[in-house]
């Protein structure tokens, strides 16, 4: 064992697709809550049923953030909405990846156009100085995307050196 130990906190960008259809559902149910004062009280029930599901689609989980935990060739992620709520999303063991390649590296060339399943846990922004976008083969299946600093890719190339590719 290396006790090799890193964490990283990332805010997610949310989708503008999200925001919009939660405000347009807000003003839905305005005026629903007009339209039952002047025309028909059963305009009431639309009100409710608008702020239930803009609730669920846009203010529930208008701040996402992701938490990377590096330990022993194990990385760990974990979602966190609106800073209060906490899930752990998954665990993967890096030693069955095939490949840790920066996304805007020629290494990345030949896995772009693998078949399967993709996942971002990236910040869906562009990249700075700090944070750069990465992408994770996992057992020729899966494609996940991160936002990591170079504490985070250091740890990782401390514990799998064979799999981080940086050209």
């Amino acid at each position: 064992m290396t006790d090799t130990y890193q964490e990283l906190l990332i805010e997610q960008q949310g989708s503008q697709m999200n925001k919009i259809f939660g405000f347009v559902l807000v003003g839905l149910g305005v005026l629903s809550i007009i339209s039952g004062l002047f025309v028909s009280p059963f305009f009431f029930i639309g009100a409710p049923v608008c702020g239930i599901l803009s609730y669920i689609v846009y203010f529930r989980r208008t701040i996402t953030e992701y938490e990377y935990t590096y330990m022993d060739k194990e990385l760990r992620i974990a979602r966190i909405y609106n800073r209060a709520k906490r899930k752990q999303v998954e665990v993967l063991d890096l030693t069955k990846a095939e490949a840790v390649v920066l996304q805007s590296s020629s290494a990345y060339d030949n896995y772009k156009n693998m078949q399967g399943e993709e996942i971002d846990y990236s910040t869906c922004t562009d990249e700075t100085d700090e944070l750069k976008d990465y992408v994770i083969v996992y057992e020729g299946k899966k494609r996940y995307y991160f936002s990591f600093n170079d504490a985070m890719v250091q740890a990782i190339r401390t514990g799998v050196p064979s799999k981080v590719k940086m050209r």
